[in-house]
């Protein structure tokens, strides 16, 4: 807005100021205010500046290319930061969990290791269950410790899950029906585990008929508790209601911190 030929009155609302009795700029920072005195979210200092809403945004800082897109976007309501043309998290993390030819049988969730290696490998693991039930459930550790660390990543600091993606491929001409669970694992020890407090289904699927080797799937599994905190552990299961393959699984999950 030109100020040409305009009175006090009818500008002041419009123009921003410092509301520091006339005493310019400060090292910490000073609240900007339009005329009227209302405060905006913006802090200026010599040393710093601040963003700070008077209530949480989606989008309260925006940066934007000439065509208008969004390439950089603060959201304070869910604390996080978007980035890119695709505006996922700026921190985002990938974790893979991948294994050759793992012999599941009807009705047992079986953990998917880290490491890719089973049975006939050059090291195998020995496999880890987590029972039968509908939603699996990590057992206690039982003169197994060696086993359980190929399947478990720790969580070091709080994030949150945001896809996951299995590509499976069966091993013989006819396969079976899978069920895949991302699972949280939460313990009350520390530096010894021996044992798990709680498993919550972070992600799972309802179901993905497989028809044999002729193909390979990719299964989206849907989100069901995203959040996991630090000092837990994230693994992977998978379940056939049959024996009819062997199936390699590779699978992607897609994190950012928060």
């Amino acid at each position: 807005m030109a100020l040409t030929d305009k009175t006090v009155a009818s500008t002041y609302k419009d123009l921003l100021t410092l509301n520091n009795s006339n005493s310019g700029a400060t090292s910490a920072g000073t609240t900007i205010q339009d005329g009227n005195g209302t405060n905006t979210a913006l802090t200026l200092g010599t040393r710093n500046s601040t963003f700070r809403p008077a209530a949480d945004h989606t989008a309260i800082l925006l940066v934007e290319n000439a065509a208008g897109d969004d390439i950089l976007k603060v959201d304070t309501t869910n604390k996080l930061v978007k980035v890119n043309q695709t505006q996922v998290a700026a921190n985002t993390q990938y974790l893979r969990f991948f294994v050759h030819d793992l012999d599941v049988d009807n009705g047992t969730h079986y953990g998917v290791p880290l490491n890719g290696k089973y049975g006939t490998n050059p090291h195998p693991n020995t496999e880890v269950t987590f029972g039968t039930s509908t939603d699996p459930s990590a057992p206690n550790v039982s003169n197994n410790g060696d086993d359980w660390i190929h399947y478990l990543h720790y969580v070091d600091t709080n994030i949150t899950v945001d896809a996951v993606n299995v590509l499976v491929g069966a091993t013989a001409a006819t396969g079976d029906s899978l069920n895949f669970h991302l699972l949280n694992l939460a313990t009350g020890d520390t530096t010894t585990i021996d044992e798990w407090s709680s498993t919550t289904v972070v992600a799972d699927d309802s179901g993905t008929s497989n028809a044999g080797y002729e193909q390979f799937y990719r299964v989206v599994l849907n989100i069901q508790s995203a959040n996991v905190d630090a000092g837990n552990y994230l693994a992977l299961t998978v379940e056939g209601d049959g024996t009819n393959s062997d199936y390699s699984i590779n699978a992607q999950v897609r994190y950012h911190l928060r």
